[in-house]
C-alpha cells in the first residue's frame, strides 16, 4: 500500500476523525485530507510523530521494502499486461516507470517489465501508430535489457543476453549480436539457436547447418534417455506394461532421429534384462553387437549430413564391445540349463560369438543385478558426433 492508503486506513483503525489526527499534530483537517487523496505529502518533520500516532514504524507508514519477492513481481507483470491490453502501451510504459523508480534496484523487476512491454509494442498499441514515438519506447526496452544484462543475478543476466541477442538481429546490428552471443556460456541450452539464427543473418548458413545437425542429436539423445529413465521408474513401481510403452517409444525415437543403432537397442535390451527374459536379451544383444562392429557415420544420415565422425569413434565402439563381452564372460548359475539355444554360435562381421555362452552370460548378469551397469554406457554413443 502507499502512504495515503496506510494513512487513512490506520487513522480509521484507530477511530480517529481527520479533525482529530490534524489536532493532535497541529494541522489543519484540510491538510490531512490532501494528505489522504494523495494531492499532498505532510513536512519530513512531522514524521515521526505521525508514525508514533498511527503506531506503525516509519518503514511502514512510508511503505519501505527493499525488494520486490518473485511472487510480488509476477503479480506486478499480471497487472501491467493488463493495463496494456485495456488502456495500451503508453499507460503500460507509465506504470511500469513509475514501479521501477519505486523499486530502482531490482533487475528482475526489470527483466520482466522488458519482456512485457515488448509484447506489448506488438499486441496491443491500440492506434498508437507514431513511429517516434514506438522507437523511443523501443529504445526505453532496449536499455533496460542492457542494464539487466550486466545483473549480478545470473538468472537475470543470461535471460537478458539471450533476449539482446535477439533486439539485435531484430534491428540488423549484427556486431553487437555477435559481441552479446560471445558472452553466453558455451553450455547455454538456447546458444545453438540463436547462434544458427545470427549465421543465416549474416549469409553464413553453411556455419548454421552443424549448429542446428548437432542441436538436433543431443536433444535427441536426451529425450532417449529421459525416457529409459522413466521406464525405470515404471519397473520399479512394477508397472511392466508402463515400461514397455517407454521402450518401445524409446526405440522409435532412436529410429525416427537416426541416432546410433547402439543406442536403438539399448532400451528394449534394458528392459529384457529388467523382465528376466533371457532369449529377448539375447536377440536384443545380437543386434547390439552387430552395431558395435559396424562404423558409425553420422553424416551418412539425411539428418547429420553436415556433422563430421569422431575419429575416435571407432576406438569407442571397440571399448564398448569389450566392456559388454566381458560383463557377459561368467559362470553359468547352477541348475540353468541351454539347451533349448539353437545356432549356437552367431557371426557378427568378423567375430564370432558363443551363443549359448552369451546367454548363460546374460542370465548370470539377471542374477548379480548387473543389467543397470548397461544403462549407464548407453550415453557413450553420443561420442560418434564431432562436438
Amino acid at each position: 500500500m502507499k502512504f495515503h492508503e496506510i494513512l487513512r486506513q490506520r487513522r480509521l483503525a484507530l477511530g480517529l476523525t481527520q479533525e482529530q489526527l490534524a489536532q493532535r499534530l497541529g494541522v489543519s483537517a484540510p491538510a490531512v485530507n490532501k494528505w489522504e487523496r494523495n494531492n499532498s505529502y505532510p513536512d519530513i518533520t512531522l514524521l515521526p510523530p505521525l508514525a508514533r500516532l498511527l503506531e506503525v514504524d516509519l518503514n511502514t507508514l512510508l511503505s519501505f521494502q527493499e525488494e520486490l519477492t518473485e511472487e510480488e513481481i509476477g503479480a506486478f507483470a499480471n497487472v501491467l499486461g493488463e493495463r496494456a491490453q485495456q488502456e495500451g502501451c503508453e499507460a503500460a510504459f507509465r506504470l511500469a516507470r513509475d514501479k521501477l523508480r519505486e523499486y530502482p534496484n531490482s533487475d528482475l523487476l526489470a527483466y520482466t517489465a522488458a519482456q512485457i512491454l515488448d509484447g506489448a509494442l506488438v499486441l496491443w498499441k491500440r492506434g498508437e501508430n507514431d513511429p517516434e514515438r514506438e522507437q523511443a519506447w523501443k529504445g526505453e526496452i532496449l536499455a533496460l535489457y542492457r542494464r539487466c544484462a550486466d545483473s549480478g543475478d545470473r538468472r537475470v543476466r543470461e535471460r537478458a543476453e539471450r533476449m539482446l541477442i535477439s533486439q539485435y538481429m531484430a534491428q540488423g546490428e549484427l556486431e553487437q549480436a555477435e559481441e552479446q552471443l560471445a558472452r553466453l556460456p558455451q553450455e547455454d541450452r538456447e546458444r545453438p539457436m540463436l547462434e544458427a539464427m545470427l549465421r543465416r543473418k549474416q549469409k553464413r548458413s553453411e556455419e548454421a547447418w552443424p549448429i542446428l545437425e548437432r542441436e538436433l542429436f543431443r536433444q535427441a539423445s536426451d529425450l532417449q534417455s529421459t525416457l529409459m529413465a522413466l521406464m525405470d521408474l515404471a519397473l520399479e513401481a512394477g508397472d511392466k506394461t508402463c515400461a514397455r510403452q517407454y521402450s518401445e517409444t524409446a526405440e522409435q525415437a532412436g529410429r525416427v532421429f537416426q541416432l546410433t543403432a547402439y543406442a536403438v537397442a539399448s532400451a528394449p535390451l534394458q528392459l529384457a534384462l529388467a523382465e528376466q527374459d533371457g532369449p529377448e536379451a539375447l536377440a536384443v544383444l545380437e543386434r547390439l553387437l552387430r552395431s558395435l562392429e559396424e562404423p558409425w557415420d553420422l553424416s551418412a544420415s539425411p539428418l547429420y549430413r553436415h556433422l563430421p565422425t569422431k575419429e575416435a569413434a571407432r576406438e569407442v565402439q571397440q571399448i564398448m564391445l569389450q566392456y559388454l563381452l566381458e560383463e557377459l564372460d561368467v559362470t553359468t548359475p547352477t541348475g540353468f540349463s541351454t539347451s533349448h539355444v539353437t545356432n549356437p554360435v552367431m557371426v557378427t562381421g568378423t567375430l564370432p560369438y558363443d551363443k549359448e555362452k552369451m546367454l548363460e552370460g546374460i542370465y548370470a548378469m539377471l542374477g548379480t543385478g548387473k543389467e543397470s551397469d548397461l544403462h549407464g554406457i548407453v550415453s557413450v554413443s553420443d561420442a560418434a558426433v564431432e562436438r
